[in-house]
């Protein structure tokens, strides 16, 4: 920019040398100072005409074409060997069954991988609720690309009130599964109960006595001390099971009014107790020396014994023997194993029983 500025000045001043000589020898009327400025005023017009005519004009403007885009090709993904789209099921979510009620749950599917379904595929149960059914199942028929097929498996309802669900995978013949997201969800409802009432008497063939020196009475039911001071107790087996195992115990009196005294048994030896004793078969091993505790019942007098009495802590007893065939009981005296008077203080039972209140469907 200075470069061009010095140029400039360069020339106006050669000019204004020469416009001067010119001047001075035609304007001879002019003082020296007005002959200066007329060939100042003459040089700047000339040069401003000079600038107007060397400047550039403006280039036109280049339009370029649009260049045509080619449309790139869609890339395509290749689909695995296995692949399965779900299509529709049977037995929607949380439909309600009654206990016990078979049912058949079917998943239809459709092959949308590029192998086919060949029938050692298997449908496999992997967690949950099984509800009887089986731990693997092959698909009934080949699957090609593009089919769909119905996946069935037959089941059954629990037997108690709730909701139950189960999970199934389906495995290719290699045992990889692809299909991992398939269930049965279902309600049972709630089981009607019926009351039943029962009465049991203890089976003498399970039963019998067991002294503390070692002596084994079978079918006899004496409980106390003899003669010699050996301590004596009971063993009573009563059978259940005709009681079902689903049954809910509501009630059980004892009735073990039907015995004999001999000697003063409760005087001396103190309170008779009943206590749970899954022995059977009865051996000599069962007798079992005092003190002991947990017992079910207890009685401190002929008078009580006389009585029937409901039994709550038996019929817990009860309920956890369900399912069972036996429930098997002790009865000994807990206080004292013997009095020490070398005589008979026994209490003789001819028949126990039990009353049994209980609820099943």
């Amino acid at each position: 920019m200075l470069k061009n500025r010095n140029k400039i000045v360069s020339i106006l001043m050669t000019g204004m040398m020469i416009v001067l000589a010119c001047t001075i020898s035609s304007e001879g009327g002019l003082n020296e100072e007005e002959k200066l400025k007329t060939a100042v005023a003459q040089t700047i017009t000339a040069k401003e005409s000079e600038s107007q005519q060397d400047t550039l004009q403006p280039l036109p403007t280049i339009t370029v074409a649009p260049t045509d885009t080619q449309a790139s090709a869609p890339t395509n993904t290749p689909q695995p060997c296995n692949k399965a789209e779900f299509v529709s099921e049977t037995i929607d979510d949380e439909t309600k069954f009654n206990a016990n009620t078979p049912f058949t749950k079917t998943w239809r599917l459709k092959n949308i991988g590029t192998c086919t379904w060949n029938t050692n595929y298997e449908l496999t149960y992997a967690s949950g609720d099984k509800m009887s059914g089986p731990a693997t199942q092959k698909l009934p028929q080949n699957v090609a690309p593009g089919e769909q097929i119905d996946i069935s498996v037959n089941l059954i309802a629990p037997a108690s009130e709730g909701t139950y669900q189960g999970f199934w995978k389906i495995a290719d013949d290699n045992g990889q599964f692809y299909v991992n997201n398939i269930w049965v969800k279902i309600k049972v409802k709630p089981v009607p109960l019926n009351n039943y009432t029962v009465s049991l008497d203890a089976k003498v063939a399970e039963g019998g006595s067991i002294w503390s020196n070692g002596d084994m009475y079978p079918g006899d039911y004496g409980v106390g001390d003899a003669v010699g001071d050996f301590g004596i107790q009971t063993f009573a087996a009563f059978d259940i099971s005709g009681i079902p195992s689903n049954a809910v115990i509501t009630e059980v009196k004892v009735d073990f009014t039907n015995f004999l005294t001999l000697g003063n048994p409760f005087g001396g030896l103190g309170c008779l107790r009943l206590y749970p004793d899954p022995y059977r078969p009865l051996s000599m091993g069962d007798y079992t020396p005092p003190p002991v505790t947990g017992a079910n019942v207890r009685w401190c007098s002929s008078a009580e014994l006389s009585a029937v009495s409901v039994e709550s802590d038996l019929a817990d007893y009860l309920q956890s023997r369900l399912g069972n065939p036996y429930m098997a009981i002790r009865l000994q005296f807990n206080e004292h194993e013997t009095d020490g008077d070398n005589g008979n203080d026994v209490l003789g039972f001819f028949v126990m029983s039990l009353e049994i209140k209980y609820q099943a469907p």
